[in-house]
């Protein structure tokens, strides 16, 4: 690489701080119960199952994903060297993108360029009792004085999730201008913490905590069960009362599992 394509490293910092979502978003694909035989039913199954995983695919492509890194990477105020995504068939999508702390036009001089943020998705492929499943994993790993915190709600929001896991680690150490090693140069205390009042509202929130080694972890699940925001294609008043609690009851069963891992 010639020196004129180097970013120029200015008050590096060698600490890493790393933030990691498993987002869930839970979809119940509902299908009119038809008196026909069960091979009509099975194909309007099988119908609905396409109709979902074509909606996957383009909701969440590579190229959807890039544009929303490439929001988040912005928002942290970085700016983007580098992408690289695939799609993957029958569905799901990779994108990571290489970025530095944002320069400015007339120095062209960034703080870090050993940061990246990347995501990968994982659509279930076959729905269990009409409960369809989507994941998808973020990692946004930075160095030098911007914070990946910055980021929690507008990701969360953004993916509408209704189960999440978060890590937050740090790795690494720094200096001050004395020489004397430092291992954070931000206090927190719990994730929790860095969340806005509206997600405090909308979710369950627990938090798990090693101080001592710079590990926080944060999970999250929606605390009511709004039916309308989980149907696939289907509008809420077209379903019988007595359908409404058998789909709102097990669905909340899906969402307490993700939540609890049991």
């Amino acid at each position: 690489m010639s020196s004129k394509n180097k970013i120029p490293l200015y008050g590096f910092n060698n600490l890493t701080k790393s933030l990691s979502f498993s987002l869930y978003r839970v979809h119940y694909l509902h299908t009119k119960q038809t008196t026909d035989n069960s091979e009509h039913s099975a194909t309007l199954n099988r119908q609905c199952q396409e109709h979902y995983h074509s909606y996957i695919n383009q909701a969440y492509s590579s190229e959807q994903l890039e544009l929303l890194l490439t929001k988040i990477c912005h928002a942290i105020g970085g700016n983007v060297l580098n992408i690289a995504s695939q799609d993957y068939t029958p569905q799901g999508a990779s994108v990571t993108l290489m970025i530095s702390e944002e320069a400015k036009p007339e120095s062209l001089v960034a703080h870090i360029d050993k940061s990246h943020l990347c995501i990968h998705t994982y659509p279930e492929e076959a729905p269990q009792q009409a409960i369809a499943i989507f994941r998808a994993d973020i990692e946004l790993s930075t160095c030098g004085v911007i914070s990946p915190l910055e980021v929690l709600d507008y990701v969360i929001d953004t993916f509408s999730a209704d189960v999440i896991d978060i890590d937050y680690r740090i790795r690494g150490m720094t200096r001050d201008q004395q020489g004397n090693k430092h291992f954070s140069d931000h206090n927190i205390n719990q994730i929790s913490e860095h969340l806005s009042s509206n997600t405090h509202q909308t979710y369950q929130i627990k938090d798990s905590v090693m101080a001592t080694h710079n590990l926080f972890h944060c999970k999250l699940v929606r605390q009511s069960i709004d039916l309308q925001h989980h149907l696939f294609n289907t509008n809420v008043d077209q379903i019988s009362l007595k359908t409404k609690r058998q789909i709102t009851n097990q669905l909340r069963t899906e969402l307490n599992e993700l939540f609890t891992g049991k």
